[in-house]
């Protein structure tokens, strides 16, 4: 397994994956996405499987301190339950240098069982729930979720202020477009 970053991207096919794997409130609008992805702190890699074959795509925006904010982070379905998901996660801790992952969840929901094998699955890896109300800003005003934060490095983990710190560009950086990002943000911080 490794991953691949990708120089130049077509836009229409990664756009067109994230809207069969990610709900209509998580995605960004493909114009605000096609800005982004003009930042030179964001990354989209391949997720190559032993036979070289691409399995799924990985995108993250690497912020200040040496971590980085997934994105967007995809195995196809026709590989889904055959361990590429934490062999993922394996080659971003090993072939990557940063200190960490920030990870938006999806609550627990227990009528979508989804949300608790991704919990489940995140945690497994090592992730931590943080202390934090987080909300990720969309064109809806904002959608409760849930912020993880998985050390690459055994002994780093972000205070609060870092954490803040991060958030506050990672909102900058990806959402932008939504009007009441300061204002998400500010309750964020005072929570």
């Amino acid at each position: 397994m490794q991953l691949i970053e990708k120089t130049h991207v077509n836009l229409d096919i990664l756009y067109s994956e994230l809207q069969k794997q990610f709900p209509q409130s998580e995605l960004k609008e493909k114009n605000i996405f096609t800005e982004i992805l003009e930042l030179p702190n964001y990354k989209i890699f391949d997720i190559v499987n032993e036979e070289g074959i691409n399995c799924g795509y990985f995108t993250f925006l690497e912020l200040p301190d040496k971590t980085i904010l997934v994105d967007y982070i995809a195995i196809f379905k026709e590989f889904h339950s055959k361990g590429y998901g934490s062999k993922t996660f394996e080659c971003i801790k090993t072939e990557l240098s940063y200190q960490g992952c920030y990870l938006e969840v999806e609550k627990e929901n227990p009528q979508d069982i989804n949300t608790i094998r991704r919990i489940n699955f995140y945690k497994k890896l090592g992730a931590k729930l943080l202390d934090i109300n987080y909300i990720y800003p969309n064109i809806e005003g904002g959608l409760p979720m849930d912020l993880y934060f998985m050390p690459f490095k055994q002994d780093y983990f972000p205070k609060k202020d870092k954490i803040l710190a991060n958030i506050r560009f990672a909102f900058q950086k990806l959402h932008f477009d939504i009007s009441k990002t300061a204002e998400i943000f500010n309750r964020i911080a005072n929570s």
